[in-house]
């Protein structure tokens, strides 16, 4: 039984990092789609 409550904790967790992370985003004004090219370009260029 511990072992459930455990996990629901960790997964309420992630929402709230994963709003957290949202709501930082919409006040830098980041995209989504410039999130990726720039892991994308960052990936590409560290890779090479």
């Amino acid at each position: 039984m511990n072992n459930i409550k455990n996990n629901e904790g960790g997964f309420l967790q992630i929402i709230i990092l994963v709003i957290i992370a949202l709501l930082i985003m919409k006040y830098l004004g980041i995209t989504v789609s410039g999130l990726v090219h720039w892991f994308i370009s960052f990936f590409s260029s560290v890779l090479r």
